[in-house]
């Protein structure tokens, strides 16, 4: 493959990977905010946040596994 083309797995993996810590990020936010709760209970924010974390829990999982797999194709192009 030309070096060209391992240079644009390169660009688009660094992309997946700002994604996959957004989505990190997010899901840490929320935990915070579920964590301000306990304090001050609010039971139709608690469901919402909940919903919420499982959702950016779930992508980043699907995220993560779509940037270990491009990550092994860079990789193996490199040799």
């Amino acid at each position: 493959m030309e070096k060209g083309n391992i240079e644009i797995k390169e660009e688009i993996l660094r992309k997946l990977e700002d994604i996959k810590n957004t989505t990190e990020s997010l899901v840490v936010k929320v935990g915070h905010l579920q964590v301000d709760l306990f304090n001050y209970p609010d039971k139709e924010l608690e469901k919402f946040l909940d919903t919420l974390n499982k959702a950016f829990s779930d992508k980043h999982v699907l995220i993560s596994e779509i940037c270990n797999k491009h990550e092994e194709e860079v990789n193996h192009l490199k040799l």
